[in-house]
């Protein structure tokens, strides 16, 4: 072989033996980086994705209860309304005192 006998070319192998291994570590470690950014950007995207159907979940939630709270609403001003009748009531059919 070449390299054996002229220690330029041997040097010269060497180092393109090295900046090859250079290139191959680069290459794994760059797509290793990749692969660990398309990971957290496909966790990122999924917990967005968990978080905006949890936000409308609640939000579901929220309104029945809100609708919940509405009926409710109603139904005690109505029995406001009827104290309020009754009080009157009691108060008409009370009895004057004299003094």
């Amino acid at each position: 072989m070449v390299a054996e006998r002229n220690p330029q070319v041997k040097q010269a192998v060497v180092r393109l033996r090295e900046l090859s291994a250079d290139e191959r570590a680069r290459d794994l470690f760059e797509r290793r980086e990749k692969a660990r950014r398309d990971q957290a950007s496909r966790e990122k995207w999924a917990m967005q994705q968990g978080a905006e159907g949890e936000r409308a979940k609640w939000h579901g939630v929220v309104a029945e209860k809100d609708a919940a709270l509405a009926t409710k609403d109603a139904e005690n001003k109505q029995l406001l309304e009827q104290i309020a009748a009754l009080q009157v009531q009691l108060t008409e059919k009370k009895p004057m005192s004299t003094g």
